[in-house]
């Protein structure tokens, strides 16, 4: 197991509740893409915000650069930038993701990654937020699951 799946065993582990995106699922759509990092819209609810911080504080997490995390600062409006002694975790806020944990969730697929279960966007909710970010990156992104899939569907345009 890698990192990436000592991070999902971890979470799973102290029950958070999240949805990964990012490089993760482009890979599990079809896109043949390196990452570095586990990124993960999580639910913003506050017993799940708790254990999100009980698992920080066991993990001796950082952020990125080795600062300590500022006490007040994990809160489920905010997005969580974090060194964890097996990679980095962002964890997106829904307001950063631009759609809501509860919608994602249930649409959500859940795979192995890295021997470990984890919930997966769906592509049109993928599709949803590389098109709302639009970075470069993302336009590349978008391009590649084009590529993969044809036409793509968008969470934003369905009923």
């Amino acid at each position: 197991m890698t990192g990436f799946g000592r991070i999902l065993d971890d979470l799973n582990g102290a029950g958070v509740r999240y949805v990964l995106i990012g490089g993760i699922a482009l890979i599990r759509h079809g896109v043949v893409r390196a990452t570095r990092d586990v990124d993960a819209v999580f639910d913003p609810a506050p017993n799940n915000v708790e254990r999100i911080r009980i698992l920080i504080e066991q993990w001796g997490a950082t952020r990125p650069d080795g600062s300590r995390i500022p006490e007040g600062s994990i809160a489920g409006d905010r997005t969580i930038h974090l060194a964890t002694p097996h990679g980095d975790l962002d964890l997106l806020s829904e307001k950063a993701a631009a759609i809501g944990f509860t919608g994602l969730l249930a649409r959500a697929d859940t795979r192995r990654v890295d021997g470990t279960e984890a919930p997966i966007c769906s592509l049109a909710d993928l599709v949803a937020m590389k098109r709302s970010v639009g970075r470069e990156r993302d336009r590349v992104d978008l391009a590649d699951l084009e590529s993969a899939h044809g036409d793509l569907p968008d969470s934003r345009n369905s009923s």
